[in-house]
């Protein structure tokens, strides 16, 4: 009998501030209580799992979420890099940067001083470019590198179906699909590379 393979549902859990965000939004959650919910049970989950998964199948899931934390990373910082500079290039009325003084608003409330709310967003949106770079290397390591522009074209699919009605973005919404789209383009290869060229050889392995 196959055994069950983890890699699915480890990298669903991965996923967890994202789905932590449609929770705030669709169901007017603090984002703050949602991470912490999602998070405890993604957690509690992958520890459960983890205790049931063989000694190979978890070495090649630790090598990929080590390379999906810097490939995650890292693209996310291309991702913020590209939009800047086309903001700042095409003199945009947009900014896509407001958005991280909403995600603090979300998470700590309207109480706290701007500075805060916007450090604390930030570091929300970096969690997540991390987890879904994590999520991607878990589920698609070692595949060819247009594999990551497919996944980063998924996200940019459900910013496109939740952002505009949320935040409001009818009057700059040309802009906001252009520097979405060039943006997850840029995250996804940047993803896709690093992931290609680290972990070849790690996808080789197959479920016991």
């Amino acid at each position: 009998m196959k055994r069950f393979d983890p890699t699915i549902f480890f990298s669903l859990a991965m996923l967890f501030s994202g789905a932590s965000l449609l929770a705030a939004i669709f169901f007017h959650l603090s984002l703050g209580w949602a991470l912490l919910c999602l998070g405890i049970g993604a957690l509690s989950s992958i520890t459960i799992i983890w205790k049931n998964t063989t000694e190979e199948k978890k070495k090649v899931i630790k090598r990929r979420v080590i390379i999906g934390l810097i490939a995650g990373f890292l693209a996310t910082l291309a991702y913020d890099g590209i939009r800047l500079l086309l903001v700042h290039l095409g003199h945009l009325e947009y900014s896509p940067f407001e958005a991280f003084k909403v995600f603090g608003k979300l998470i700590i409330g309207t109480n706290m001083p701007m500075d805060i709310t916007r450090t604390v967003g930030t570091i929300y949106h970096v969690l997540n470019g991390i987890t879904f770079g994590v999520a991607y290397c878990i589920l698609f390591g070692g595949r060819k590198w247009w594999y990551g522009i497919g996944w980063a074209l998924i996200l940019e699919s459900m910013m496109l179906a939740v952002y505009p009605g949320w935040l409001d973005l009818k009057a700059v919404m040309k802009e906001f699909v252009a520097l979405s789209l060039i943006g997850h383009i840029v995250y996804g290869s940047v993803l896709g590379v690093i992931s290609q060229k680290f972990l070849k050889d790690n996808a080789k392995v197959k479920t016991q």
